[in-house]
């Protein structure tokens, strides 16, 4: 080493000189180092010189020294957070000098020093009580001090995690991060509490957004380090954070920060919501310990979640009363994060667990209640279609910690720091609203499960409750008119729902939802009932009248459901039991297009209490609709397939997989009987309107005909319900939901019809037989070769999602499954 590192080491006119300079400039200074010897002339013209190792090797000492011996003070903030700066720009120069990168990338010692500098630093921070004029510096200094150790270690999150976890003093590194971030919400709280004259606003603004840009940098790599399983393993078991409640303090006041007219502010506050409500998702899914049995285990603990649970309930009851809320406020300009998403994603959390079930129970009905009795057309488009509505964008801050402490520092002007920029994370448009859809499905099926050795008293606690906010705020002459629309739009979900499985949803969430619709049918029945009594009695028959004739219905609320949904048979009066539990009938459920899908629902007379209730028994069907439509699909290409035992075999096991099971030889005796009962349809056509009187089909209503082959036949066929016709090949319409088969007639994946005639990417799709498809679920790998590649979609599923933002496809029209459920 020279002689000249014999002279004093003056580190302090090192940091407050060499800070202020450009990382081009400082490379410039070590480039034209003497026997790497810095030398620069400072503002008072005096000459100055360090030797580059020595600034190197005492720095993080020299900053941790500054720590314990100085006043926390606006000075010495200024001082660390321009030290900090220089070790950002010395690191961001390693790889290109061979010193340097031997040094700090290589030497263990200094990395152990920056570790205790970071550290120490954060904890000084996290204990922090001056006021909130420092915010600034205090949000900067945190955001990069935590961002430098990115720079030393790794960038990549999966290889900095080990090495932070090995450290003994990570416990006390994650508390102070988490309560040092807490202090910086708490600042922009204050600030935004403060009311000055407009010109002083204008300028506390400009703070918070300061402020708001470097806290969001600290929150963010926070919710990075959760990302990763070990990390967030060790979290849980942190009981300052856990079990006293740091992290759920954080929660609690950044649900605080308010809405607001300012698009920048707007977006960062929804930005920070959906990242502390991501963080926690993260522990939620810890399974060594539970997070949510960590946090009830105090009752200062379960006070504090449900606290913060109820600013989370109150955001989506904000969303769900108008959801353009939330929209109204938005700039395209800068993304506010999956706040919808997360929250309803940690109600759904919070739903299925027994600490919180009740307490989801009692404050979040009243918002399921709301959702479903919007009017029909707009709950179809907010939560049965693909994506009428704007989808939320998701993305990473780029934050350049020294171009932001530049900014604090007054190194940098406002026109030399750029706008804040975003690494966007798209969740595809589709997917977003599968994503929405199928959390809500979920909340009702959690809700609705009841476990009694875990939750004996809230055996039907959510239907009760659901039936009470229904109840409130109804005047008597709108309960059955919102009766039906309720019934209704749960009807609607619950096909939609079946599309879902298995990408989003599972069986047992979907049987769930239905559940629920069989138990509050006959309740909301029963209530529109006694409306209608309630009204005779004391409007007497004429006022009745008078309400017919401006419009009123005297239908129960299933009837006008039935009546919304059906076609034909409009004037048929079916009056159902109030006690009847009813099972799916037949809706028409739109999305992009019209689809229709067959289900059955009992018929049943009422009158008097003393009068027996009848119902009429539905025919037995073992086809359903989509095991028909494949079966039919299968019997173009091989009509004789009856005659074939392994060709009967073989798709007797693929129908199976599509509904009940079907055994070869059922199947055999349903393609004979079809084949009989089609003979008997052409005869009957060719005997023309005075022919055939003995040959009679199987009414709507269930009745048998004269034929008794033809009976026979109608156990294993489903007739259509319009026409009582065989089945026929369905002729796509958009937004019909269709499971993919290939030649062989196997399940490639499941979507719906995006677009079924006209032109397509230069594609005729009428003349060649083809269909766009929107796959929601795909069975094989994604790169796997499409039978139908073009430039709009590549050559594989995994192209087109690149390509399109959605795995868009053409199909053979003929190897597409309408997805039917027969009831």
């Amino acid at each position: 080493m020279s002689s000249t590192t014999l002279q004093p080491i003056d580190l302090v006119s090192a940091v407050k000189d060499l800070h202020i300079l450009s990382t081009l400039e400082l490379s410039k200074l070590i480039r034209d180092a003497d026997n790497d010897i810095i030398q620069w002339t400072d503002s008072n013209e005096s000459s100055k010189q360090i030797n580059l190792e020595t600034l190197v090797r005492y720095l993080p000492w020299h900053l941790i020294a500054k720590l314990l011996e100085s006043k926390q003070d606006e000075e010495l903030l200024r001082y660390l957070l321009g030290g900090i700066r220089l070790l950002h720009a010395l690191y961001d120069l390693a790889t290109r000098n061979t010193k340097l990168e031997q040094v700090l990338l290589e030497d263990m010692k200094i990395s152990e020093q920056m570790f205790d500098l970071i550290f120490f630093m954060i904890l000084v921070l996290s204990g922090f009580r001056q006021e909130s004029q420092l915010a600034a510096l205090h949000s900067a200094l945190l955001a990069c001090s935590l961002n430098l150790i990115t720079a030393f270690v790794s960038s990549q999150w999966n290889e900095l995690e080990p090495v932070l976890l090995a450290h003994p003093k990570v416990d006390t590194f994650v508390f102070g991060s988490f309560a040092a971030v807490h202090r910086d919400i708490q600042f922009i709280l204050v600030r935004l509490s403060v009311q000055n004259d407009k010109t002083s606003m204008q300028s506390n603004l400009a703070e918070v957004n300061r402020i708001c840009q470097h806290t969001e940098a600290s929150l963010q790599f926070l919710q990075s380090l959760c990302q990763q399983k070990l990390f967030r393993e060790r979290l849980v078991t942190n009981k300052d954070l856990c079990e006293e409640g740091g992290i759920l303090l954080l929660a609690n006041d950044i649900m605080k920060l308010p809405f607001c007219e300012d698009s920048y502010l707007m977006a960062v506050f929804s930005r920070l919501k959906s990242k502390v409500l991501s963080i926690l998702l993260n522990l939620c899914e810890v399974e060594s310990v539970s997070f949510l049995d960590v946090a009830a285990s105090t009752t200062k603990g379960l006070n504090l979640a449900k606290s913060t649970i109820s600013k989370v309930l109150e955001l989506l009851k904000v969303i769900f009363r108008d959801l353009n809320t939330l929209a109204s406020f938005s700039d395209k300009t800068y993304p506010r994060g999956l706040l919808q998403l997360n929250a309803m994603r940690l109600t759904d959390v919070l739903s299925d667990d027994s600490n919180f079930r009740s307490y989801i129970t009692l404050n979040f009905t009243e918002v399921l209640t709301t959702i479903f009795l919007q009017p029909h057309a707009d709950f179809l488009s907010s939560w049965c279609s693909s994506g009428s509505r704007p989808a939320e964008e998701d993305a990473t801050l780029d934050y350049d910690s020294f171009t932001a402490s530049g900014w604090v520092l007054g190194v940098l002007t406002s026109s030399d720091v750029p706008e804040s920029t975003f690494n966007p994370s798209l969740v595809p448009r589709t997917s977003y609203a599968f994503q929405k859809t199928s959390l809500l499905v979920k909340v009702v099926a959690n809700l609705t499960c009841f476990i009694p050795d875990i939750c004996r008293e809230e055996k039907d606690l959510f239907l009760n409750t659901f039936m009470q906010c229904f109840q409130k705020d109804l005047s008597s002459n709108s309960r059955t008119e919102k009766a039906a629309i309720v019934i209704q739009n749960l009807r609607s979900l619950s096909l939609y729902a079946e599309s879902l499985i298995p990408g989003f949803l599972n069986n047992d969430d979907v049987e769930l939802f239905r559940l629920f619709i069989e138990q509050l049918e006959p309740l909301i029945m029963q209530e529109s009932d006694n409306n209608r009594v309630t009204e005779v009695h004391s409007t007497g028959q004429n006022s009745s009248n008078a309400g017919r004739n401006m419009g009123m219905s005297d239908n129960s609320p299933v009837e006008e459901a039935n009546q919304l949904n059906l076609t034909g048979n409009e004037n048929q009066r079916t009056d159902l039991a109030p006690t009847l539990t009813p099972v799916p009938m037949a809706v028409k459920a739109t999305e992009v297009g019209a689809q229709n899908v067959e289900t059955t629902i009992s018929d049943a007379n009422t009158g008097h209490q003393s009068e027996e209730k009848q119902v009429k028994k539905r025919k037995r069907n073992i086809l359903n609709h989509m095991q028909i439509t494949m079966i039919e699909q299968a019997l173009q290409i091989e009509p004789e397939m009856q005659r074939n035992a392994a060709s009967i075999q073989l798709w007797s096991e693929k129908l199976s997989l599509h509904g009940s099971e079907i055994t070869s030889s059922q199947l055999k005796n349903w393609v004979n009987n079809r084949k009989a009962k089609l003979a008997r349809v052409a005869a009957k056509d060719n005997q023309g309107p005075s022919g055939g009187d003995n040959i009679a089909f199987t009414d709507k209503q269930g009745g048998s005909g004269t034929d008794p082959d033809l009976e026979s036949a109608d156990e294993f066929f489903d007739p259509t319900p319009s026409t009582g016709q065989p089945t026929q090949l369905v002729k796509h319409e958009p937004g019909q939901f269709v499971v993919l088969t290939d030649g062989k007639g196997d399940e490639i994946g499941k979507g719906f019809v995006h677009q079924a005639s006209g032109s397509w990417s230069g594609a005729n799709l009428d003349e060649s037989g083809l269909c766009v498809v929107d796959i929601t679920y795909l069975k094989v790998d994604k790169w796997t070769s499409l039978p139908h590649p073009c430039h709009a979609t590549g050559t594989s599923y995994g192209h087109s999602e690149q390509i399109i933002g959605v795995k868009r496809v053409l199909w053979d029209s003929s190897k597409l499954v309408v997805q039917h459920r027969a009831g």
